[in-house]
């Protein structure tokens, strides 16, 4: 099975809430592909000639994908927005607001995906766990790392993990240099806690199939299971009976405590617990065409639409696919 053969086998298209009631920030669709959203964002500042915290988005979009997703722009003007061009890069105007983009606004994605080198029909799954996948955590697979050597205070392996030029041994200021990427890091750190607290969960409490993913296997479950909120782990952070041993001995296993989030030299990354679903449901699947594959010699290609809430990866329903949860 393969996604992402071509940019145009991924498709996403971002559902948000936003109100065109006038206002100085002008709302444009950014279509892009081969280009990631804090990239495009800062060439069409470029363009525009605009310091590039005039523009707010939602959330980041992938490269190798076809995606259309929602801009604010602080008092640029529709007549300059028609005008910029950039490769590979379509805006489309859509009229002034009076509130920026942010997060808030944003419902969820609709995705239309393109799977190839398959012999059959996959079947639809409807409820899958809400795992983060191998996108959170970076291209080599290691932001996790970064952020675990950052909870231990081991700030000379962060900079290695990171390639950072060190100078006279100074690895916090060499950090500080890169708050943006550290909160990344910091957030992939706790997403691969999560993810090993939720599949220990459901290992325990149903049966289930596994599917690989960058950081090892993923569980599952065949059969829904009742859904609950998962926090994203903080110094702050209260566990409910049904998850608390399980963090713990993953804790325990780590070599890492709740008190290690607290990280002096890094006060920005101190936050409030987040939570998250455990589970979500997969809204509107359908499969849109089944065919010949003219990528792949003597192989089916299954073209599915779905849409899923914000937050939330379409790669963990295509592997839920691809295990046929129904078997």
């Amino acid at each position: 099975m393969k996604i992402k053969q071509i940019p145009e086998d991924f498709v996403v298209k971002e559902i948000a809430n936003i109100k065109l009631d006038g206002g100085s920030f002008a709302y444009f669709k950014l279509k892009k592909k081969l280009w990631n959203t804090i990239d495009a964002v800062n060439e069409i500042a470029k363009v525009l000639n605009v310091n590039f915290n005039r523009l707010r988005y939602a959330g980041i979009k992938d490269r190798q994908a076809v995606t259309e997703q929602f801009i604010s722009a602080e008092n640029v003007s529709k007549e300059a927005l028609e005008k910029a061009k950039v490769k590979d890069i379509e805006i489309e105007y859509l009229g002034q607001s009076s509130e920026r983009m942010h997060t808030g606004l944003l419902i969820g994605n609709e995705f239309i995906i393109t799977i190839r080198d398959i012999d059959e029909q996959l079947e639809a799954v409807k409820f899958i766990p809400n795992y983060f996948d191998d996108q959170r955590f970076g291209l080599n697979s290691n932001n996790h790392l970064v952020g675990k050597a950052l909870l231990q205070k081991d700030f000379k392996k962060a900079c290695e993990l990171m390639e950072l030029e060190v100078f006279n041994n100074d690895y916090i200021n060499a950090l500080k240099r890169k708050k943006a990427v550290l909160k990344l890091c910091f957030n992939a750190y706790q997403s691969y806690l999560f993810n090993e607290a939720l599949k220990v969960y459901i290992q325990k409490n149903s049966e289930f199939k596994e599917a690989e993913y960058n950081l090892g296997k993923l569980a599952f479950p065949k059969n829904k299971i009742e859904n609950f909120t998962l926090p994203l782990l903080q110094f702050d952070t209260e566990l409910e009976e049904n998850i608390k041993e399980i963090y713990e001995e993953i804790l325990s296993k780590e070599k890492i405590t709740k008190r290690d989030f607290i990280i002096r030299q890094f006060p920005d990354l101190l936050q409030i617990t987040q939570d998250r679903k455990a589970f979500i449901e997969v809204e509107d699947f359908e499969t849109i065409e089944f065919s010949d594959d003219e990528l792949n010699e003597d192989k089916k290609k299954q073209i599915v639409r779905f849409k899923l809430p914000k937050g939330s990866y379409a790669t963990i329903a295509i592997k839920a696919l691809a295990i046929n949860l129904n078997s």
